[in-house]
């Protein structure tokens, strides 16, 4: 008896640093399955409905930037002190208004005395022509007072055309794009004064890969969103296709005319072109244009993204393929359909059925 109380008094720390143990795996268990219980907050873009309609899941998006349908960059054809510039940035003129204006005295004298001098020239000419008429000088007397006055009258208009080129006028309707002169600056023959844009029609200016800029014509439908008018969309037209590319890469330009009667959208704002994807590797699948950051990459290579299945509010792992990369966009090519709700933001927290929680 007094051997087993001696063995039990030694086991029974033993038991107690099990129990502990035991205890606190308990414990750990218990806050990791409390941890894994909090959902992620993730950000989502529902795959194919970026331009409200079904014909999305075919089309290839294209970043871009706004620029007007026409644009004017009035300068004087003679030099001097700029008078006036009646007009202000982001006002709209006519054809016609009067947009600015160098001092024109110099030029008015210049004309006033050279025309005067065409008059005493025409006033010498039509003397000796009556003379002439009458048979009392030789016909080179009269025909050199003829190239005389001609020459003078010449130079006369001359003068008089300088003293029109002293002010400008507006060659379109549009709206003040800049003003690179005041008052009292000194303008050169050619150098810009006003800029003058026409944006009742705008274009989206928007770079292609050049093994997909054949796919395209002129007069092809686009549909164009807006960044900063809350994503906006607007119908457009294919207008212009370059057929040379950029000289430091392979990259051509679209340009696409959108009605803009509101004046809303302004030269220099982003925008966002679909486009048909009319790729041949592409033509009997659905794209979908995703931001690239949202795609990952396993380490065997194998490209995947984080979708919310809506029914557990879980992040679900889903393996896809990638197509051609656009700026900061890449197209999926299979793996996703239509509807899915891509996270794109917060996937780099999450693994194969975390808990999710969908945020604005």
């Amino acid at each position: 008896m007094p051997n087993t109380a001696i063995l039990m008094k030694k086991k029974i720390p033993y038991l107690v640093l099990l129990i502990a143990v035991f205890t606190s795996l308990m414990g750990c268990g218990e806050k990791e399955e409390t941890r894994e219980a909090t959902p992620v907050n993730v950000k989502i873009l529902e795959v194919g409905k970026n331009d409200g309609n079904s014909q999305q899941s075919r089309k290839i998006s294209y970043s871009g930037t706004i620029k007007a349908s026409k644009t004017v960059k009035l300068s004087f054809q003679v030099s001097g002190t700029v008078k006036q510039i009646p007009v202000e940035m982001g006002g709209f003129v006519k054809k016609g208004d009067l947009v600015a204006a160098i001092d024109a005295t110099t030029y008015q004298n210049q004309y006033e005395a050279k025309q005067a001098q065409a008059n005493l020239a025409k006033e010498n000419f039509e003397r000796i022509n009556e003379v002439y008429q009458k048979g009392s000088i030789a016909e080179i007397r009269m025909i050199e007072a003829r190239s005389n006055y001609e020459q003078a009258q010449s130079s006369a208009n001359a003068a008089y055309q300088n003293v029109k080129h002293t002010k400008l006028f507006a060659p379109i309707d549009g709206y003040v794009g800049d003003k690179m002169m005041e008052a009292g600056d000194v303008a050169n023959p050619g150098q810009p004064v006003v800029e003058l844009l026409d944006i009742h029609t705008v274009k989206a200016i928007v770079p292609v890969p050049d093994d997909e800029i054949n796919t395209y014509k002129t007069g092809g439908k686009a549909l164009v969103k807006i960044d900063v008018l809350q994503k906006e969309e607007f119908n457009g037209r294919i207008s212009e296709i370059s057929v040379q590319s950029n000289r430091e890469n392979p990259i051509y330009t679209l340009k696409i005319s959108i009605d803009n009667p509101q004046q809303k959208i302004k030269p220099g704002m982003s925008c966002k072109v679909f486009l048909p994807n009319n790729t041949k590797e592409n033509s009997n699948i659905s794209a979908f244009a995703v931001p690239v950051e949202s795609v990952s990459v396993t380490e065997e290579g194998r490209n995947f993204v984080y979708v919310v299945d809506t029914t557990e509010n879980k992040a679900k792992k889903r393996f896809v393929e990638t197509g051609k990369l656009y700026n900061n966009e890449i197209a999926i090519t299979s793996g996703l359909d239509l509807g899915d709700k891509l996270i794109v933001s917060g996937y780099h927290k999450l693994t194969h059925n975390t808990s999710v929680k969908i945020v604005q």
